[in-house]
């Protein structure tokens, strides 16, 4: 069937992180929201329904993970991204993929040590390191033939300076890119060098098109997963976001029992009933929805292209290979950092993710989330135009 992704959704008034917090995040209630990574569309039905039906039954206790949820989970890994796990090698961690990353970083790190974050990245994958008091050890990705790439030469070099802990966007949150499994192998290759352990964040990798594959990390081989954990959710790929869950993959059994206990303790283990039903669904009968959104969002970015080449020259749009977040290039224009954010929020009244939260390569840049009815995004850029336009009469 044919799924609906046009039809705009009023999410106002319904506790929306990213429609409900105007006047508290930007001091105005008139902005359009495209900063929050979670989609405008409705979830796929086949997801609905599941929750639907478990909301009918009248008592929402404590649940708990059982085999279907489990079948779901390691069919889906292997259909979507080629990957057979190992059952045992499995953990979960209901808050989410970051409060997972979190946990472990503290069980393997102690303050002061080193933890290397390539950068741009998305900010909570380095504020969990500055903020526990751990030493960010910044690497920068570098534009090489028309896209971002890892300094392979500065990761090596930084690498020996007694890091312990990589933490990897893959897909690559904010810029898109989907990382090839030469890069990837060429960055598991370094720190299985200096005995580095991986923490990888591929929250995005069901949102990439055919013609950008997903590596997933689970693939470079035991010797990787033994020094990593992989971190999955179908939170950003159905629009689960309010749900929470993420899966892991832990091979190594002394740190699998470490977490598992660590979130024993913080009475972290037990999944969101709807949350279950959600995932099961999704991961069950929700690919052909998902294929139709990924398609639909691609032609959005094609779209933006376009209209920014043809309207707006002054912001240029980096090629987005996967996820529905496109990185913007406005350094054309005659701001950075805070100033570039409230210029867009006041004159052009959208929001965006400000690229300086990812870095202070991102000075000259905006995330923006194209995952919405078109005419949602038309009416954003419709408005940047105007606004950039009246930059020339000041």
């Amino acid at each position: 069937m044919r799924y609906d992704f046009d039809t705009p959704i009023n999410r106002r008034n319904t506790f929306s992180f990213k429609w409900d917090c105007d006047m508290d995040y930007f001091g105005r209630d008139d902005v359009i929201p495209m900063w929050v990574a979670d989609m405008d569309f409705a979830c796929a039905p086949c997801i609905v329904e599941a929750v639907q039906k478990r909301a009918a039954h009248p008592v929402y206790g404590y649940g708990v993970r059982q085999q279907p949820y489990y079948d779901a989970v390691m069919g889906w890994l292997k259909k979507r991204h080629g990957f057979e796990v190992n059952y045992e090698h499995l953990a979960f961690a209901p808050p989410g993929v970051i409060y997972a990353m979190n946990v472990v970083l503290r069980i393997l790190t102690k303050p002061g040590d080193r933890v290397m974050v390539p950068m741009p990245n998305y900010d909570p994958l380095f504020d969990m390191v500055t903020r526990g008091g751990r030493k960010l050890v910044e690497t920068p990705l570098v534009w090489k033939d028309g896209r971002y790439t890892f300094d392979f030469a500065d990761m090596e070099a930084k690498a020996a300076s007694g890091v312990k802990v990589l933490v990897l966007s893959s897909p690559h949150n904010p810029t898109g890119r989907v990382w090839t499994r030469q890069e990837l192998e060429g960055v598991a290759e370094i720190c299985l060098r200096h005995n580095i352990f991986m923490l990888v964040d591929e929250i995005h990798c069901d949102f990439v098109p055919p013609e950008h594959p997903h590596t997933t990390f689970g693939l470079l081989g035991e010797e990787v997963l033994r020094h990593s954990m992989v971190c999955y959710s179908s939170n950003k790929g159905f629009n689960l976001g309010g749900l929470g869950m993420a899966t892991l993959v832990l091979a190594d059994d002394d740190l699998r029992c470490k977490f598992n206990e660590e979130m024993s303790i913080a009475q972290t283990r037990l999944d969101n009933i709807f949350g279950m039903a959600a995932l099961i669904a999704a991961y069950n009968d929700g690919e052909e929805w998902l294929d139709q959104a990924i398609a639909y969002v691609s032609d959005n970015k094609a779209y933006l292209e376009q209209f920014l080449r043809e309207r707006i020259p002054q912001i240029r749009m980096i090629p987005s290979e996967g996820t529905y977040l496109v990185w913007l290039d406005c350094s054309q224009l005659p701001y950075r950092g805070m100033a570039l954010e409230h210029f867009m929020i006041n004159e052009a009244k959208v929001a965006f993710c400000a690229g300086y939260e990812f870095g202070e390569q991102g000075e000259a840049f905006l995330r923006m989330n194209v995952a919405c009815p078109r005419c949602t995004l038309t009416k954003a850029l419709e408005q940047m135009e105007k606004a950039i336009n009246g930059l020339s009469l000041q």
